[in-house]
């Protein structure tokens, strides 16, 4: 454990990093305090046991503890060293401090603090402003209000979709079988379906593949097997006929459901059996105990239809200090000028490489497996 005091703060805050072991019973509620009282850390990926479970596979995971008068005032969990991600990154589609709303703990001395030098994130959560961001919207709904009012208190656009939906659905149960849904699926074979079409997604379009990494399918194997009330992922399967179609997994704390692993079957593409089961889980949402469907972060395409809560996540990087922060810069310089010269495509590829380098580093340790990752990024670097 180490503790360093920063003096300049207006209140005077001192911190420590801890490894996963050394969180204390007081401070696990405390954390869960803090989440519970801050509307914005409602995600499950919030949850303390998120960041224990990640830790049980990575060796890298520290947690930065701030205090002010001698009382916790933030927690931030990270991995890796001078170069940090997010705790379980690329995985974790949304993160940040566990604070209170009016939590006034500067994120970038809880990093100098580490010995980070930069911090690269995708997805953060912050009530404080962060430099050389971007930001978008989340795609998430309260349903707590139950389908049929959710669904009357849709626009035109959501309504045709239904429509077109319905259409689809009564097709597909005239030309291959009955449509059916079955929720928290506890079979192998629909579990690996699920991962076997999003790895076929990532080499359909080019992508890095973040599953090809033992740690991260062992992470989604042990919350799927994990049945605790208050963390754990759930299968949601749609068939059409007596074929899976269409599979969400999801992670969950019994109130939100964050959908995190979503795929079909091509054959199915016609009937858009994702948007099936979609609207069979809003249907379905008392019964199953939600109250919130998340679908990350981007409000494009089908994804406008189910964003009603006021949050955005930034994407970007914070330069702490030291060599890693200069070299960050250099790299956040060369994305933003080809996101501001018209280059056409040639522009997007500091972004693009520079996202894929991040995924990559995040997933694999090693020099050699993050050298063939990239060579395969340039590849296909047209692609995505």
């Amino acid at each position: 454990m180490t503790t360093t005091n920063h003096s300049k703060v207006k209140r005077a805050v001192q911190f420590s990093v801890l490894s996963a072991k050394e969180i204390t019973e007081p401070l696990k509620a405390k954390w869960s305090h803090m989440q519970a009282a801050n509307p914005a850390l409602y995600s499950p990926y919030f949850n303390l046991d998120y960041t224990l479970e990640v830790a049980k596979l990575r060796g890298d995971v520290r947690i930065i503890v701030a205090y002010q008068c001698g009382e916790v005032a933030a927690f931030l969990p990270v991995q890796g060293k001078q170069f940090a991600r997010p705790v379980g990154a690329p995985m974790t589609d949304y993160h940040g401090m566990i604070c209170h709303p009016d939590s006034n703990v500067d994120i970038k001395d809880m990093l100098g603090t580490a010995d980070i030098g930069a911090y690269h994130f995708s997805g953060l959560i912050h009530s404080n402003a962060v430099p050389h961001t971007r930001s978008e919207k989340i795609a998430a709904t309260d349903i707590s209000i139950g389908a049929e009012a959710w669904r009357a208190a849709r626009g035109k656009s959501y309504r045709n979709m239904i429509k077109g939906n319905n259409r689809r659905m009564r097709k597909a149960e005239a030309e291959i079988g009955p449509v059916r849904t079955e929720f928290d699926v506890r079979d192998e074979e629909a579990f690996l379906t699920a991962l076997r079409w999003k790895k076929e997604k990532f080499a359909a379009t080019g992508k890095y593949n973040v599953l090809g990494t033992e740690w991260t399918e062992t992470l989604l194997r042990n919350l799927y097997a994990r049945r605790a009330p208050d963390l754990r992922c759930e299968l949601h399967v749609l068939y059409i006929g007596d074929t899976m179609a269409a599979a969400d997994l999801g992670l969950t704390d019994g109130k939100t459901f964050h959908s995190w692993i979503v795929g079909y079957d091509e054959q199915f593409h016609a009937y858009s059996p994702g948007s099936q089961l979609l609207e069979q889980l809003i249907d379905s949402s008392k019964t199953l105990g939600y109250d919130r469907l998340d679908l990350g972060s981007g409000i494009e395409g089908y994804k406008k239809h189910y964003a009603g809560i006021d949050i955005s996540a930034q994407s970007g990087m914070i330069a702490a200090s030291g060599p890693a922060a200069t070299l960050s810069k250099v790299y956040d310089a060369a994305e933003r000028f080809g996101e501001s010269v018209p280059l056409g495509g040639l522009g997007k590829l500091p972004g693009k490489f520079r996202r894929r380098y991040s995924q990559i580093a995040a997933c694999d340790p090693t020099a050699s497996g993050r050298a063939l990752a990239m060579l395969s990024a340039i590849k296909n670097a047209g692609k995505s």
